[in-house]
């Protein structure tokens, strides 16, 4: 389950890198309003935001991140069903996010991907116009200052195009996306016809390829780098 919740996270990260798409947003819209009463920190959960949580190759990862990517792992938890209440996995999920974060920062820095300012700002005012009502809300809901959502914003810009440069899978054939399909109509009484599932299926299956390999990427990296955890 940690590996499914983490790639969960990354998945928000995206989503936030997606908000201009009227359809994901609006799936976003839908997912921040589940039950956001029954999704809060406790007390002993929350760390203090100046304290080192992790250092990562002598970068250190503070409470006030910290916080930020545990809520939201444990949002993420609750609207997928999991259990809330065991903190120990949500501590080591949400530490996990920050190193695998971490991390590929470190490399796209070392791959030459900088992402600009401007861009970052650009997006950064297409979402808060599309939250222009209730945009303070949203911050607080999700632990997020200004400047810690453009910090996520510029995260999955430089993740997007660290996967686009530099993880490479093999191209899924047309014999992958038929015994996909055929699978699936095993499975489904009611399934639109090959030629509409066709591109479907092969996002899907390049997502998943593209996924497996970073997450085999962070993994490696994890092996071969200096992590200390204080918390």
């Amino acid at each position: 389950m940690k590996k499914i919740l983490s790639i969960l996270v990354i998945g928000l990260i995206f989503l936030l890198a997606a908000c201009g798409d009227d359809e994901k947003e609006d799936n976003a819209s839908k997912e921040a309003n589940t039950n956001p009463q029954e999704v809060k920190m406790e007390k002993d959960e929350i760390v203090a935001d100046d304290k080192v949580v992790i250092e990562i190759n002598d970068t250190e990862v503070k409470g006030d991140r910290y916080n930020a990517v545990y809520l939201q792992t444990k949002m993420r938890v609750a609207q997928f069903g999991q259990d809330t209440g065991d903190k120990e996995n949500i501590k080591e999920v949400t530490m996990n996010e920050l190193i695998a974060q971490e991390l590929i920062k470190q490399e796209a820095t070392k791959s030459g991907i900088e992402v600009s300012d401007e861009d970052v700002q650009k997006e950064f005012e297409e979402l808060k116009s599309q939250n222009e009502d209730n945009f303070n809300e949203y911050l607080e809901k999700f632990k997020l200052t200004e400047e810690s959502l453009k910090d996520q914003i510029r995260f999955s810009q430089t993740l997007s195009n660290y996967m686009d440069q530099e993880i490479k899978v093999e191209e899924v054939t047309d014999e992958d996306i038929k015994e996909t399909y055929e699978q699936l109509k095993k499975d489904m009484d009611d399934i639109m016809t090959f030629e509409e599932a066709e591109p479907i299926i092969k996002n899907q299956l390049t997502s998943q390829r593209k996924a497996d390999a970073l997450q085999q990427k962070v993994e490696d990296l994890m092996k071969q780098s200096e992590i200390e955890k204080h918390i």
